[in-house]
């Protein structure tokens, strides 16, 4: 008996999920510092200038009252210093320090390794087809992001078969597929 396929959403969550889980396990062994440290290090290596923490916090997407602790832990560490800005008195830039100017440096050719080694099994045509795809979902995003939600399906009943049929329904064709418990609970359609 064959089962249903995973949903593509499903399939690529877990995916990015995992190769997360890799560049945070490669980046704690160069510091102890959580994901959204590291990443605030790279926005202001990446943008070549002191930043005001609101701008810090817009490209990293948090709130600035949680940006603001995690500009007092850096700064704790010595890795970026708050100046006043000379143009608005009122406003404080963020700089990097040397030291997280150091992390930075060693943290990019980790996190580029780690993902070279994820897709080294990928043929260069396979690699070209992902990057393809995904650009084709991230387009379809930014176009429905601009619309209210469709209203979702009612969940399957719960209990006995998944479909009331035995089949699950997946580009077009039906598919046999057993029922695992927290998995498949309605039919995917395309």
């Amino acid at each position: 008996m064959a089962s249903c396929a995973v949903p593509p959403g499903s399939a690529f969550v877990r995916t990015t999920d995992a190769l997360l889980r890799e560049f945070e396990r490669r980046r704690r062994e160069i510091a102890d510092l959580s994901a959204s440290a590291f990443q605030t290090l790279s926005i202001l290596e990446g943008a070549g200038e002191a930043l005001p923490g609101h701008g810090v916090a817009e490209r990293l997407l948090v709130r600035c009252a949680s940006m603001t602790s995690l500009l007092d832990t850096l700064e704790r560490r010595g890795l970026i210093e708050r100046h006043p800005n000379p143009v608005d008195r009122r406003k404080v830039l963020i700089h990097m320090t040397d030291a997280g100017r150091a992390i930075v440096d060693q943290m990019f050719p980790v996190v580029h390794a780690a993902s070279t080694e994820a897709f080294a099994h990928l043929s260069d045509s396979d690699r070209a087809q992902l990057i393809e795809s995904l650009s084709i979902v991230r387009t379809r995003l930014s176009e429905i992001s601009s619309s209210p939600p469709a209203s979702p399906k009612p969940r399957a009943a719960r209990g006995g078969d998944v479909t009331g049929s035995g089949t699950c329904r997946f580009r077009e064709r039906d598919v046999r597929c057993r029922r695992v418990v927290g998995v498949y609970r309605q039919p995917f359609t395309t």
